[in-house]
């Protein structure tokens, strides 16, 4: 039995039904809503709105979705415990990074190619996500996420990339990613994932 990690713990992968592989329940700027709290406006109404669109989904015949929100885009699992526990529809989570362009300054300068050098930690991050769970809410996340966009494969972007492929080598997760059709930038991301030795069969090129 095949087991996937979900918001409300492991389940039969059987049990998936129909998935929907590339969503996201928020799309957020975490520190711009600590400090202009006011477009986000009423946090329960927000969980609640997320609720019935989930629960409509469910109604339609969809039974899991894939939230492809990692650092970056807003990822708070709390919230997002609160909203699987008020749907029968599975929400598996994911780890990484996304950027189109530099690594978050938390990065900046420390790891590889920085002022201060050192190993990758991004990786380390990564693992402890999908091994452990995500900060103190016991959640684990069940794929990796990253992207490429039309400014390409910049210094930032890459060393995401090569992060994220490094991560499966430990926990055998798989891959999404965001891409440029038209710039064809999934190629390159297929690159550095082959020079990583990554299984390109367990990535999917979003987009």
């Amino acid at each position: 039995m095949a087991l996937v990690n979900t918001v409300r713990g492991p389940i039969d992968a059987a049990q998936l039904g129909v998935t929907l592989m590339h969503e996201h329940v928020f799309v957020l700027s975490t520190e711009v809503m600590q400090n202009f709290p006011e477009p986000w406006g009423d946090e329960e109404k927000r969980v609640a709105d997320a609720v019935a669109r989930l629960n409509e989904l469910k109604s339609r015949g969809v039974d899991s979705i894939v939230d492809l929100t990692v650092i970056g885009l807003g990822r708070y699992i709390p919230r997002i415990q609160r909203i699987a526990g008020r749907t029968e529809l599975n929400i598996i989570v994911a780890t990484g990074v996304y950027t189109y362009n530099d690594v978050p300054m938390y990065f900046h300068y420390q790891g590889p190619g920085t002022v201060l050098g050192g190993d990758e930690f991004m990786t380390d991050m990564f693992v402890r996500d999908i091994e452990q769970g995500i900060a103190a809410t016991g959640v684990k996340a069940a794929i990796l996420k990253c992207a490429t966009d039309v400014q390409g494969v910049t210094p930032g972007v890459e060393r995401v990339l090569r992060a994220v492929a490094q991560a499966p080598r430990r926990t055998g997760v798989p891959i999404s990613t965001h891409t440029h059709a038209h710039s064809e930038r999934g190629l390159e991301q297929q690159r550095i994932f082959q020079e990583e030795s990554h299984d390109l069969l367990r990535v999917n090129d979003g987009h």
